[in-house]
């Protein structure tokens, strides 16, 4: 019988792809010696207070010894601008020839900040936007310490403005790291609520990229396979099970890491929009926020996104391979409403995930959410109505 599916059209696309990765348990041990890094003199190591007092930090950093320079553990959450030109100053004043981060997002992101800066010497805040950077920067090295934001592998960053109460956000291929180490045995420790925000962040990405405006056949595979490991081998709910499952937890790591290389090439969508809107304002964790909206934004996107959702929801074995592009969208959804807010368990309601927001934030939060650059691809295009009510829907 011929299958009645028409066949899929691909239209003109490019595709930035990572930098090489290193994966298996123990290897960020080894990496002082891998090419890349061992004709470094000045290695500054960008790091937060929470990884060195985990002990993480010693076993990757000693094999340097003195060529390590400065070890800056100041990262905070939501990574700073201002925290990114001071460290940038004290690179620039040791010499600085490469950078390491070991940490998550937000340390992987003042790195790419410090690179940035370093490269232009400039401060960070001007060089927001896109192609802002190009040319030449500082090798960087990417150990993540979390399973989220899958910055080890994207051409992004997003760095919090304090004095503005905004994020920043800069895609230029230079912020791609040179190399990224993908250690299990680091995220051992992670705690449960971190566990879980970050595996959400890692859908997220996923299904955005997928639905995006610039999707993409790359883009979409490396995307297919991050829900794979998430939604059917289980990998969140293994490592919430038993949190020294280094299996669990390294299938959470190349998750991300796929959905990292997935948004690279696809961008993403108006959950980003509105988490980075209620992430600046709030301090909500971004795992957090994008948890909030997916759902609803995954049930406004179906309009033109069934297709590729329901190709999705196939891949993954979701409801009969015969169901017709509704039914498939609906078990996906279902599916994804399922590994929020019962596996891994974040809130449903903004007024719970941030109790000092009023309902009368949310104007403001949907101004906000509509001029963030994330927005545009977003298969659907949703106006400041649209927005307010989704924030409405969540209240």
């Amino acid at each position: 019988m011929t299958d009645p599916r028409p066949p899929t059209t691909h239209r003109p696309f490019q595709h930035t792809p990572a930098g090489p990765s290193l994966y298996g348990p123990g290897v960020a041990a080894t990496i002082a010696d891998k090419t890349l890094l061992k004709k470094a003199r000045n290695v500054v190591v960008v790091t937060d207070a929470g990884v060195r007092k985990a002990g993480l930090l010693e076993a990757i950093v000693a094999p340097f010894g003195v060529r390590v320079v400065h070890v800056e553990d100041g990262v905070v959450p939501d990574a700073d601008c201002d925290h990114v030109d001071a460290t940038a100053a004290r690179a620039r004043e040791l010499g600085c020839d490469a950078v390491l981060a070991v940490g998550g997002g937000s340390v992987m992101d003042t790195a790419k900040g410090v690179i940035a800066a370093l490269a232009k010497g400039a401060s960070i805040k001007s060089l927001e936007g896109v192609a802002t950077i190009r040319g030449k920067t500082l090798p960087l090295v990417c150990v993540p310490t979390t399973a989220g934001t899958g910055s080890e592998a994207t051409q992004f960053a997003v760095l919090k403005d304090r004095e503005e109460r905004r994020k920043r956000i800069y895609v230029d291929a230079s912020l791609v790291p040179a190399l990224a180490v993908l250690d299990p045995t680091l995220l051992v420790g992670l705690p449960r609520a971190v566990t879980a925000a970050t595996a959400v962040d890692t859908l997220t990405h996923a299904v955005e990229a997928i639905g995006s405006k610039l999707r993409n056949p790359m883009g979409s595979a490396l995307a297919t396979e991050a829900c794979r490991l998430l939604l059917v081998e289980q990998a969140l709910s293994r490592s919430l099970l038993r949190p020294d499952d280094v299996e669990a937890r390294g299938a959470c790591l190349i998750a991300a890491h796929l959905a990292g290389q997935a948004v690279s090439t696809a961008m993403l969508g108006a959950c980003h929009a509105l988490a980075h809107a209620v992430g600046a304002h709030t301090g909500v964790p971004h795992g957090v926020a994008n948890g909030l909206f997916l759902v609803d934004v995954l049930r406004e996107n179906a309009a033109k996104a069934a297709p590729v959702y329901a190709t999705l929801a196939r891949a993954l074995g979701l409801g009969a391979a015969r169901d017709d592009d509704a039914a498939l969208v609906a078990a996906l959804v279902a599916a994804i409403d399922e590994f929020v807010f019962d596996t891994a368990g974040l809130p449903r309601r903004l007024r719970d995930a941030a109790p000092a927001l009023t309902e009368a934030d949310l104007p403001m939060l949907a101004a906000a959410a509509l001029a963030d650059p994330d927005l545009p691809t977003n298969p659907v295009a949703l106006d400041d109505a649209a927005l307010h009510a989704i924030l409405r829907r969540r209240w």
